[in-house]
């Protein structure tokens, strides 16, 4: 098997005994660094808007 510089390859073992490698390449850490954060910034905003809306609603009603 040839490996990928900066990649890893973890092994798993099933109950049956059978091995089973991956390999995840080096990339996926600086992008979940990345995502991470940006999707939690999309939560907050939309909790946010969603209040104010909510709010504004309650007040002419």
């Amino acid at each position: 098997m040839r490996s990928v510089r900066g990649s890893r390859r973890v092994v798993c073992e099933a109950s049956n005994g059978r091995d089973y490698s991956v390999i995840i390449p080096g990339c996926i850490n600086p992008a979940i660094a990345v995502l991470l954060p940006l999707a939690l910034v999309c939560a907050l905003t939309s909790a946010f808007l969603h209040h104010k809306q909510r709010t504004r609603t309650r007040e002419k009603g």
